[in-house]
């Protein structure tokens, strides 16, 4: 599946495949919301919550790298193996 295909899936799809297929990248605040960065199938898709885990505000999908940029400090390298 490609970026664009997942976007045009009802939100509750597009959820349920981060959760049953996606790998958890990182989270991160940004004034009242919690982001989580997810990667499914060789593209990046963070998911935006108003209160943490209770509302989804919206989904933002890339197969670019610049989604990764505000977790990279997070990443600790030497566990990846």
């Amino acid at each position: 599946m490609k970026w664009i295909e997942f976007e045009q899936l009802p939100m509750e799809e597009q959820v349920k495949l981060l959760y049953t297929g996606g790998v958890y990248i990182g989270k991160r605040k940004q004034l009242d919301m919690t982001l989580i960065l997810f990667q499914l199938e060789g593209f990046y898709v963070e998911v935006c919550y108003a209160k943490y885990r209770h509302h989804i505000s919206w989904l933002q999908c890339s197969d670019s790298t610049v989604l990764l940029d505000p977790y990279l400090e997070q990443i600790e390298i030497e566990y990846l193996v």
